[in-house]
């Protein structure tokens, strides 16, 4: 259920014909449904093994354990994203493995259907042999988007003239939060927010942190994670922002941009669109 959800709000952005003149590359919904396209004439199945059947996770093969989490979560995977999703997943969990090492609590600010922490948590029951999820918080709405604003917009086509609007309205993407907490029954030391941000944070532990993920995809949310995490991260602690690069989402990127030049604050970007820092 959860997945035809999903793949209806995708149809919605990416199957509608593209209208007005201008050149390709011009706007991001034409350019991530020209990739789609080319992708799907493709043979995925052969390119993802010869690039990553030979990559492992604490002792697992990627694949394997990225195709379980896929299944388990009821993720579904555009063939636009299919290799970044993969790598994104392996650098994901290996910044979360980095972390079990430190003193201080993990996070994942943006939830949606669970892919990402269930990576990061079997990762490290694999690595470790034993881990139930503990000092794992999970924060997210699971009632959809919150309300873009202009930082969020992108160009999109309109007749003859370019509009600009966000790539999702408030509400889309919506999840059930039974079926997304029962993804985690094997890891009953993880704990739920339920909330918009800023306001959940409110509701998190006063305590330090060793390792936060940041997938809201908008602009202010983000903003407001980092001032909430960043002063409270310990030294060696990793944040990593999902959205950096994402053509969809511009408004991750300035909010990440204008918080680390206004403190300071060097980071790495990924192939993959993701950002990091440590602290």
């Amino acid at each position: 259920m959860l997945r035809e959800i999903v793949r209806s709000v995708v149809r919605r952005l990416f199957e509608a014909p593209p209208g007005g003149a201008g050149g390709q590359g011009s706007f991001p919904v034409d350019d991530l449904r020209a990739l789609k396209e080319r992708h799907e004439r493709a043979p995925l199945d052969l390119h993802t093994g010869i690039l990553f059947r030979d990559v492992a996770i604490g002792g697992m093969g990627l694949l394997e354990l990225y195709e379980s989490c896929i299944r388990e979560s009821d993720t579904a995977v555009s063939p636009w994203k299919t290799f970044a999703r993969i790598q994104g997943a392996a650098n994901l969990a290996r910044y979360f493995l980095y972390s079990l090492d430190l003193e201080g609590a993990r996070a994942e600010c943006g939830v949606f259907q669970g892919f990402s922490a269930l990576f990061a948590c079997r990762a490290a029951a694999l690595k470790a042999g034993r881990y139930g999820g503990e000092g794992l918080h999970l924060i997210d709405s699971f009632e959809g988007f919150p309300q873009p604003q202009p930082e969020d917009f992108i160009p999109i086509r309109g007749g003859n003239e370019t509009k600009y609007a966000p790539a999702f309205v408030a509400g889309d993407a919506a999840v059930s939060f039974e079926q997304v907490r029962s993804v985690f029954r094997a890891f009953p030391g993880v704990q739920f927010h339920r909330g918009f941000i800023p306001e959940v944070l409110a509701q998190l532990p006063e305590t330090s942190w060793a390792f936060v993920h940041i997938d809201v995809d908008l602009h202010d949310p983000t903003l407001a994670s980092l001032d909430y995490f960043y002063p409270r991260m310990v030294k060696g602690g990793v944040i990593v922002c999902d959205d950096y690069g994402s053509k969809l989402f511009p408004g991750a990127r300035k909010a990440w941009e204008s918080y680390c030049t206004e403190n300071g604050i060097a980071f790495v970007t990924l192939e993959t669109g993701q950002s990091v820092l440590i602290k």
